[in-house]
């Protein structure tokens, strides 16, 4: 017994040599090294913008640098991103996880997604460049998107002057036809540009959803394409319709018969009908709760400088054609290819 005490204190003490544990130190590192983790990525620094107020639906106030998110399960291993801009997804296979879009809130929200599913959260998909898709690329591995979106994405809008967002993330160009394979879930890309000119749109049959970011929306879509290349979007759309129920949008999650809506609507202006005048509406205010109080902006909502300068203007071109309960803004002198 003392022989083996001896041989033991012998090794403790040649395990205390600064060398040894230097050494020892550093396996776990090395070790966790090899498995990147979210919190490995730099934050990005919203600090100069802490006296800004972001308003929640609500009605709550947080301070713009504050990380904010919430996320509601909206079918088996997807969940709909509430942050600030437009919505975010989650979209969980067997294998690993996928993101869509990073919205352009304070914090990391590949950390925060990868807080909901056990699957690595490892990269993002956009449906289009907008800041409020693509500002959080850099949290993430690898960005996917369309070669348009690659020469857009994650430039600021006026109202983030001051932060840096990084741009020089790995991207990976896709387009029609591409399939992420999450282990038991297929995401098929659609490419369907209007919104913007490089958008895509990811069908989910397993669950039964198309992820359209922004070019379907219930009130209304502004066309910035041609009247007919809209038609042909809504129709490469509409021959998938028996795979999918639901669109799980930027702005929300809706029936997707607003799909054959939106493509009726098409046919109906392609057949010779023409919409009526549109009429101009207000563009976006800060709102204050006085005068000389702070600025607070609605979560989600379009700032005061970001809105394009053509929002809510209208000119002697312009019609809106309200057909099968939706609406389509578009241009007279583009209506054919």
């Amino acid at each position: 017994m003392h022989g083996h005490s001896r041989r033991t204190l012998a090794l403790f003490r040649g395990l205390t040599r600064p060398g040894v544990v230097a050494f020892l130190l550093a396996v776990p590192a090395l070790i966790l090294g090899a498995w990147p983790t979210a919190g490995e990525k730099p934050a990005i620094d919203f600090s100069s913008k802490h006296d800004i107020l972001i308003r929640s639906e609500d009605g709550s106030l947080t301070p713009m640098d504050v990380p904010y998110f919430k996320s509601t399960l909206v079918a088996p291993g997807t969940w709909q991103i509430l942050s600030d801009g437009d919505y975010s997804y989650l979209v969980e296979g067997e294998d690993e996880a996928l993101v869509i879009d990073s919205g352009y809130g304070a914090g990391n929200i590949r950390e925060y997604c990868q807080s909901l599913t056990k699957k690595p959260v490892r990269n993002i998909a956009n449906t289009h460049d907008h800041f409020d898709h693509t500002a959080n690329n850099s949290y993430f591995e690898r960005a996917y998107m369309s070669a348009e979106t690659k020469k857009k994405a994650t430039i600021p809008f006026p109202s983030f002057e001051g932060i840096t967002f990084p741009r020089d993330y790995p991207i990976e160009v896709i387009g029609d036809g591409y399939r992420f394979q999450l282990g038991n879930r297929e995401l098929e890309v659609l490419e369907i540009p209007n919104h913007a000119s490089g958008s895509l749109a990811f069908l989910d049959k397993r669950e039964r959803i198309l992820f359209s970011g922004d070019e379907i929306m219930p009130m209304g879509v502004r066309l910035n394409c041609s009247v007919a290349q809209f038609e042909k979007n809504m129709r490469k759309i509409a021959a998938r319709r028996s795979e999918y129920d639901r669109l799980c949008a930027g702005f929300g999650v809706f029936d997707a018969s607003y799909v054959d809506k939106f493509l009726a609507n098409a046919q109906h202006v392609l057949a010779g009908h023409e919409g009526g005048p549109v009429q101009p509406r207000p563009r976006p205010a800060a709102a204050t709760d006085a005068p000389s109080g702070p600025v607070i902006y609605g979560r989600r909502m379009p700032r005061p400088g970001d809105v394009p300068k053509n929002i809510g203007q209208t000119n002697e071109y312009q019609r809106r054609m309200s057909y099968e309960g939706c609406d389509i803004t578009y241009d007279i002198r583009r209506v054919g290819e």
